[in-house]
């Protein structure tokens, strides 16, 4: 089934929960997302880590 964005090119350079949370809602919606991010990635990935928080 195609998406309502289908044929729409996304390109991400933000950091942290916002925006890659809308650019999901994009690429569910059927556009393509291509993110970019540091070498060392996106620190969202590491939030889980902060001291502190329970264990995942």
């Amino acid at each position: 089934m195609a998406g309502i964005l289908d044929g729409i090119k996304v390109i991400e350079v933000a950091s942290m929960a916002a925006a890659p949370n809308a650019t999901v809602i994009l690429a569910d919606l059927g556009a393509e997302v291509i993110k970019i991010e540091p070498l060392s990635g996106d620190p969202w990935r590491f939030g889980h880590m902060t001291p502190g928080l329970p264990p995942s």
